[in-house]
Order: structure tokens, then sequence, then C-alpha cells
């Protein structure tokens, strides 16, 4: 019987945390169902990979992977220097498929190119550049697939270094908070220690969050999240002062938001003025594009808040995940402005990455 590896990985949602944490501020983060699957096998005919949600398969080898991921070094590391919304653009490449390729090509970059041929499939229902962690669920999937393919466990302080470098090739200049969240599951508070270290805990409560949160999707933002990341980093750059005071301000919801999530209580009020907050501050970043702010605006009429989970826009219709939490007393109405966008029926703290051997 030929051996075979599957390998699951939940997306994420950042409750609290957005853009800050890109600055070193905390952020509270949960995993969510819908997962990505990523199904690894033996090959006769050197690294194909089929990716049916794309309609498309990768053909390659590890030396040309390797190469692929040299390239995408060079590229990261003249970025990393000069991170402005320009040199973005000479970043990464706009087919979703690409990532697949940095994935196993940073793979091949740590283990060598001397690797057997392998076959595999990445199959995901999360929506693709809206706030899911679509990407960290595909890297983190396919680099802890193959590594417990290769070495029959998964070491996941391994996957964490990789993915982190995976996660660098798509967008720049990343917190490293979805592909830890990805990776080890839950509901987490990540904070850097003093000297840098992103440091991760689990946070009680998260059970609440089912109940009291809907996730709504608006549709695909018009940039990806390295462009809208790397504007807002041009943002602070043409007013340090007020964009620190900005973050301060974000900090605090976040902790607020965790010492409601841990109370027994569970009353609202405490976590609808920390997300209206939280979400005026985004929009303080221009990270919320108008007709979403107007349908926030109508939850808000009606004792409720929302904000936007993810990057963001900087412009269109749609920003990516929208979260919204009425408040006690709600009776069930509801904006006619948010009917048109798609309830996404989520589980909220589920576990990381998984892996199941067969063969």
């Amino acid at each position: 019987m030929q051996r075979h590896v599957l390998a699951t990985t939940p997306g994420k949602l950042i409750l609290m945390g957005e853009h800050a944490a890109v600055y070193g501020r905390p952020a509270l983060v949960a995993a969510v169902a819908p997962r990505t699957r990523v199904e690894v096998a033996s090959s006769d005919e050197g690294v194909v990979v089929d990716l049916p949600d794309l309609g498309q398969e990768v053909r390659s080898d590890w030396p040309e992977l390797q190469s692929v991921a040299a390239d995408a070094r060079a590229r990261w590391q003249a970025y990393s220097e000069n991170p402005t919304a320009d040199s973005f653009q000479t970043l990464r490449d706009s087919n979703p498929a690409n990532l697949v390729r940095l994935a196993l090509g940073e793979l091949a970059v740590e283990l060598g190119s001397d690797l057997p041929a392998l076959a595999l499939r990445v199959k995901s229902d999360l929506p693709i550049g809206s706030g899911f962690g679509s990407s960290a669920a595909v890297g983190v999937g396919l680099v802890g697939g193959v590594l417990c393919f290769l070495e029959g466990e998964v070491d996941r302080t391994r996957v964490d270094r990789i993915a982190l470098e995976v996660e660098r090739r798509q967008h720049g200049m990343p917190s490293g908070v979805d592909h830890r969240t990805v990776l080890h599951g839950g509901v987490l508070w990540a904070e850097r220690s003093p000297a840098g270290e992103l440091c991760t805990e689990p946070v009680a409560g998260g059970q609440v969050l089912g109940s009291r949160i809907q996730v709504l999707h608006t549709g695909q933002p018009s940039e990806t999240t390295g462009e809208v990341v790397a504007a807002v980093r041009q943002l602070a750059s043409e007013d340090s002062i007020g964009f620190e005071r900005l973050l301060d301000r974000m900090e605090s919801c976040g902790r607020d938001f965790r010492q409601w999530l841990r109370s027994e209580s569970g009353a609202l009020d405490r976590a609808i003025a920390s997300i209206r907050d939280y979400e005026a501050c985004l929009e303080a970043l221009g990270v919320v594009p108008a007709p979403v702010r107007e349908a926030i605006r109508e939850v808000e009429a009606l004792g409720g808040a929302a904000k936007i989970s993810g990057a963001g826009a900087l412009s269109g219709d749609a920003a990516g995940c929208l979260l919204v939490c009425w408040p006690d007393a709600w009776d069930g109405r509801s904006p006619e402005s948010l009917s048109a966008y798609n309830r996404q029926h989520v589980e909220l703290g589920v576990p990381g990455l998984r892996c199941e051997v067969s063969g």
C-alpha cells in the first residue's frame, strides 16, 4: 500500500490587532474551520501539484523549485530594505498557484534539492485574499504535510520557521500571526517580547465567540494584503507620532476585548465598545472602503458593532471579512446592506495543523 499523508489546516480570523501587529503590537486571533486539505503521496514524475480550486496543475522538480525560492528571497531582501507600496509590486507573482511553488521551494532550500518525487493535491474552502488566512493555511499545510511524509513526524518549530518565509514572499512584512495561528489553532493572544520574538498563548473563553460574533464576507478586496500593508506603512512614515498614538489606541482595544472574552458574564457592552473603537482606528488608516463603512454605521445604529478582520482594502466596494456583534437586546433586525454579504458558517477556535499518515 502506498504511503499517504493528509495534512489539514484551519483558516484564521483576526479579532483584534490587524495592522497593529505588523508594528509589534498584540493581536487576538482565532483559528477557524472550514479547513484546507493537502494530500501528499509518492510520484514517478517530479513534483506534481493538483489545484482543483484554481483549475491548475503545477509541474516542476526540486532543483527548479529551489531556484524559484532563491529568486523570491532576493526580491524580498530588496523589498525589505525599502518596503514601499511601489517596491511591493516587484515582490510577488499574481498567480495564486505561485504560493505552492514558493512553499515547496522553501522546503527545497531547507532540505536540499535531492528529494523524492511527490504528487500533491491542495483543496480549500477558504476565500482567497479576504482575511481568512488562506495563504497561511496552504503554506503551513504544504510544509507540514511534506515534512511529515518525508520524516514521519511534524516538527512544529521547523514548520513555523519555514512557513514564515513563505508568508514573507506573499505579504512582504507580515507579523507572523497568521501562520502561527494556523499552526497551533485555538484562540491565541500574540505579543512580541522585548527581544522582538513573537510569543503566543491560548486564551480561554473562545466558546463565547460562536454565539456572539457573526462572520460575513463582503467580497474579495481590490488590493492584496501586501499592497494594503505597504500603503499603511507609507502613512506611518508620514506621521510617526500620530501613528504611534493610533497604535496605542488599537492595543488598548485589543486588551479590553481579551478581558471581555475571559470574563464569566459575557456581557456585550464592553465587547461592542472595543469593536467600535478598533473599527474607527482602521477607518483612520484608510483600509475600510466607503460602502463597507456605511454598512457598519447601520449596524451601529441598531446598537451593535462591526469591524473588518484582516488587511481590508484601499478602494472598491469590498474589504474581505466582516465581524458583526449584536447587543444582548437585539431584536433580529438587520440592515439591508448586510444582505449583500455572504454569511460564513465558521467554527471559531478549532485545532491547528493535523497530519494523518496511512499506508
